[in-house]
């Protein structure tokens, strides 16, 4: 290829922090929105949960016929058909991404690992150090806190490790699920520790809005999250969606 495909994740070994959440949509909006060449790698065992998005997507597709012509629509006008999500263990996540960029006749812009929570295992790891990027999605809770900050850690580790061949350029904790109203407190102390060991915190905090969860329904047709369109550009309004898709495309070179 003529340019290099970036390899990238959310990533956390909490549960409950919104890594495949924000894998999904932002994957959705920097392919159908900034028509940018995707792959999605789910190797988040056992649950695969991007993998069974998609195949709900679908079921829920054959089901509403306004969705079924807003989607021809769309294809219409941009041209763009769904992009590749593809199931792998963590053992052959990066075997089986290698093989489908060579078969590719389309150059890929980025390609997005959705990694199951440990770090502890070698085939997480090592698709961890193959990465350009990795953002860790954090929530104002104490253990989740605690453990987003010891898996940041264990990465540090492992990018020391001489020993290691090491692609990782940097990884970014950021907020996600962030309430207003909540004691202001939590944040303040993590971000001064977060400082001092020197772990960088993206600018754009993502607030707790109901609008992350809308998916695909046979009842509606305002749309968020989905594996096969953008987000609707109604909901977008105070989500900072498109500030934390700004954020890191500046940040990855994309």
């Amino acid at each position: 290829m003529d340019k290099k495909t970036i390899f990238i994740a959310f990533g956390n070994q909490k549960g409950g922090v919104g890594k495949s959440a924000l894998t999904t949509i932002y994957a959705s909006y920097l392919h159908y929105e900034l028509m940018k060449n995707v792959i999605v790698i789910d190797c988040d065992y056992p649950q695969h949960s991007i993998v069974n998005m998609r195949e709900s997507d679908i079921e829920t597709m054959g089901r509403n016929s306004q969705l079924q012509a807003l989607l021809e629509k769309r294809f219409d006008l941009t041209g763009r058909k769904a992009y590749k999500i593809i199931k792998a263990s963590p053992e052959t996540a990066l075997e089986t991404v290698i093989n489908q960029l060579d078969k590719n006749k389309v150059p890929v812009d980025v390609v997005l690992f959705d990694l199951p929570g440990t770090v502890n295992s070698q085939g997480v790891l090592n698709v961890i150090i193959n990465l350009d990027f990795i953002f860790i999605p954090i929530i104002a809770d104490r253990r989740a806190l605690n453990s987003s900050l010891s898996f940041a850690m264990t990465l540090n580790k492992n990018i020391q490790d001489t020993t290691l061949a090491c692609s990782l350029k940097g990884a970014y904790f950021f907020w996600n699920k962030v309430d207003k109203r909540e004691n202001t407190e939590l944040y303040e102390i993590f971000t001064e520790l977060a400082k001092d060991m020197k772990l960088p915190i993206l600018k754009t905090q993502i607030p707790d809005t109901k609008k992350y969860n809308k998916e695909l329904s046979v009842t509606r047709t305002d749309i968020f999250r989905s594996t096969l369109f953008p987000p609707d550009k109604r909901l977008l309004r105070n989500s900072n969606l498109e500030k934390l898709v700004t954020e890191i495309n500046k940040m990855i070179g994309l």
